[in-house]
């Protein structure tokens, strides 16, 4: 999951560094409608790409207070040997 957050994140980055381009290209000049297209695709593909890696943090975030709540309550669920519960009860008390 991680490996997918870093891919994403590296994705995005790629994706603004080509319009950084474009738009650079054609700071001084009128952009063809083919370049304006190219654009237009670009942003709409940066847009996917922060809305993907916004739902694989989510996912991840979701995950980690899971398993932080399995931790914290692993006592509960292990498995206590009958003569282990006697014993532990005995010092208790």
């Amino acid at each position: 999951m991680k490996d997918k957050l870093k891919d994403s994140s590296e994705a995005t980055e790629n994706v603004d560094r080509k319009i950084e381009a474009v738009v650079e290209q054609y700071k001084y000049k009128t952009p063809s409608l083919e370049v304006k297209k190219k654009l237009e695709g670009f942003y709409l593909q940066n847009e996917e790409l922060k809305n993907l890696h916004n739902e694989i943090t989510k996912t991840i975030d979701q995950v980690e207070q899971i398993s932080e709540y399995s931790l914290g309550h692993k006592e509960k669920l292990q498995f206590v040997p009958k003569d282990k519960q006697t014993e532990n009860q005995s010092l208790k008390h």
